[in-house]
């Protein structure tokens, strides 16, 4: 029994061992698988992470790979593809390009140093480009400035041409002006000339009027001397009528025949100039006769001629034939006049010459009367009346002579009574009869007294004596108010 035990226990002890060596080896074993499989799940984890990983990578190089194709500008095209297009590309557009290998980074490299050294030109280029705006700019300055002055200088410029030529208008009319005065001037000179070489000729008949004692001389002298010799003969003749106007003066008391034959003895010198014309024919049933004067220029109603035997060229003005008041202008040359005083004896015919100092072709009739005028007997000045008569003659009276007048009358100086002047006449009119003198002197103006004036308008002094402007023959004229 105790075999019995001895063995069981035996076998329990080698079933134990066993068990316990199973248990171990199932340990072992199951530690060995537990730790394959915990190794094989963490290697598969790892696998798994590093695959991921790897995938991840793949990835990440994919987008790079894709990212650097799009960043090179090159499709997604195989490698192969990419390599040749990458090398023809390299070897068209980059030859100069010398490096080995040929990659885009190096390419980069080089590209940004071409690129430094272009800046750097560019740079260089740009310092040389802004010195020469800089010297641009500066001699566009100087150049906007000399434009500048030069604009001001022209402008000023045109100030001063404006101005110029401003004067230069004003010169030019000036010079118009001048040179038209000028030829005026000349032709007035030509017509002094003419009538100079006139006047020395008719100054050279003026012998038979110096007195005997003076003729032989006169012969010798030039014509200014025979005319300062003629001018001694008047102031002596003028000395003589002075003194034949004081004792008719005297005579105003005495009988009008005695007056008569003083004024009758009274010598008459002064001449006309020459005819104006000629009479064409007579109407003695119309008592008028036509006249030809070469121009009617300026003519007007009124104006009186004296008629002259035509065989005397240069007849006294008291030798008239008869006197005419034109009536009517019938042509360019022709007038008609009305007779209104011939001569009983020496009737007026065709062919006699007819005068007058009261016209001219072309001028007006201008008088200028100087001195105290006091023709008829009532003690006042008679001005009014001989304006009167001279505008019935068509001229008109002016207050100072000019180079336009026709005639100068002097009435001389009043006679002093009792020592005194007669009323009206102040020292002013004394200076001015000598100024007009003076300037009729000086112009060349014709000077002639009251009786003479009077006789060239056909009229005496008795014609305002009786208030009638009776002709010098006694046909009664149209009657003077005053």
């Amino acid at each position: 029994m105790a075999a019995n035990r001895a063995g069981a226990q035996q076998g329990l002890t080698i079933a134990l061992i066993v068990f316990v060596m199973l248990s171990f080896i199932l340990a072992v074993t199951t530690y060995l698988f537990f730790k394959r499989s915990t190794d094989a799940e963490a290697a598969s984890t790892q696998a798994q992470a590093d695959s991921q990983k790897a995938r991840a990578e793949m990835q990440r190089a994919t987008d790079d790979r894709t990212k650097l194709l799009t960043i090179l500008g090159i499709d997604d095209k195989p490698m192969a593809d990419i390599e040749s297009e990458t090398n023809e590309a390299f070897e068209k557009k980059y030859g100069d390009f010398r490096e080995d290998p040929k990659a885009y980074v190096k390419l980069s490299d080089w590209l940004l140093n071409a690129v430094r050294s272009k800046d750097e030109a560019n740079k260089t280029l740009q310092a040389e480009k802004r010195a020469t705006e800089d010297a641009l700019n500066k001699q566009l300055q100087q150049a906007k400035d000399s434009l500048d002055a030069f604009e001001k200088k022209y402008r000023d410029l045109e100030a001063t041409l404006a101005d110029e030529r401003s004067k230069f208008n004003q010169g030019r009319e000036q010079y118009e002006e001048l040179t038209a005065q000028l030829q005026e001037a000349l032709r007035k000179a030509n017509e002094a000339s003419e009538r100079m070489d006139l006047l020395v000729e008719e100054i050279a008949k003026g012998e038979p009027v110096v007195s005997v004692d003076r003729q032989a001389k006169y012969r010798t002298m030039t014509a200014e001397n025979q005319v300062s010799q003629l001018f001694d003969e008047l102031r002596d003749r003028e000395r003589v009528i002075a003194r034949q106007n004081e004792l008719l003066g005297d005579l105003r008391v005495a009988d009008k025949s005695v007056q008569d034959m003083v004024l009758a003895a009274t010598p008459k010198d002064d001449r006309i100039d020459g005819f104006d014309g000629q009479v064409i024919s007579v109407d003695e049933r119309e008592g008028t006769l036509a006249i030809d004067v070469g121009s009617t220029q300026g003519l007007r109603t009124g104006t009186v001629f004296n008629i002259y035997d035509p065989r005397d060229p240069r007849p006294q003005f008291g030798s008239k034939k008869g006197v005419v008041e034109i009536q009517a202008i019938e042509g360019p040359s022709v007038a008609r006049a009305r007779v209104r005083h011939q001569s009983a004896r020496d009737p007026i015919l065709a062919g006699d010459g007819v005068a007058t100092s009261l016209w001219s072709p072309g001028r007006g009739f201008e008088a200028v009367f100087v001195g105290y005028l006091q023709i008829d007997r009532d003690g006042g000045q008679d001005a009014d009346d001989m304006a009167r008569l001279v505008e019935r003659s068509g001229g008109r009276v002016e207050p100072s002579v000019t180079p336009t007048t026709t005639l100068l009358v002097d009435a001389g100086l009043p006679r002093v009574l009792g020592g005194q002047k007669p009323a009206g006449w102040r020292p002013a009119d004394e200076t001015r009869r000598e100024r007009m003198l003076k300037e009729a002197r000086r112009l060349g103006i014709r000077v002639v007294g009251v009786d003479t004036f009077l006789d060239m308008m056909g009229l005496d002094r008795s014609s305002f004596d009786t208030n009638r402007l009776r002709p010098a023959g006694g046909v009664a004229a149209q009657p003077a108010t005053r």
